[in-house]
């Protein structure tokens, strides 16, 4: 099976946020970073309240309770600011480039505008499919950017992809609900 497709910036950017969003540790670090500054203000905000004014105090707490409630939006808008910037740097190059992807019968051969390589598919250790992209994660740590909405052939692509994850014994993830958060 042969498809073809382009990438584009905001393909690569689904790709990094999903990425991150399953990450253990970008995980663990959103949710420190969440909970840390808080915590000082309402240890600060105690010691204001014991020591001194309670009107200082009360704004210790509502800064802490503030940045609780509202550090997950701007992290968010952070992180794609920060992706989007690693994109526009390190892959610029590849926006808009045609893409293809050859499912043979031991190999995926990929190629675009800088070659060609030759692709083992019992190096595919994970896929993953969201609403608008498959990823296929390769046991390199890369993984293969599939996008949805220019694949015509997208019934057959998933009956492949569905009969590597059985024959490989791999996690095939299907997060149709998925969304950067």
């Amino acid at each position: 099976m042969k498809i073809e497709y382009t990438l584009d910036r905001v393909d690569f950017l689904e790709y990094q946020l999903f990425a991150a969003s399953k990450s253990e540790r970008i995980i663990k670090s959103r949710k420190k970073s969440r909970i840390r500054l808080p915590v000082v203000y309402f240890i600060l905000g105690f010691l204001l309240f014991l020591f001194a004014d309670l009107i200082f105090s009360l704004i210790f707490f509502g800064t802490g309770v503030a940045w609780y409630l509202l550090h997950p939006y701007f992290m968010k808008n952070r992180y794609i600011r920060h992706f989007e910037k690693y994109i526009d740097e390190n892959y610029q190059n590849r926006f808009g480039k045609l893409v293809t992807l050859d499912f043979e019968e031991e190999y995926i051969i990929a190629t675009d505008y800088l070659g060609e390589s030759k692709l083992k598919i019992k190096e595919i250790t994970e896929i993953n499919e969201i609403k608008d992209y498959i990823f296929l994660k390769l046991s390199s740590g890369e993984s293969l950017i599939i996008p949805k909405n220019k694949i015509n052939s997208l019934k057959e692509l998933s009956s492949l992809l569905t009969k590597i994850s059985s024959d490989l014994s791999i996690n095939h993830n299907i997060d149709l609900n998925w969304k950067w958060n």
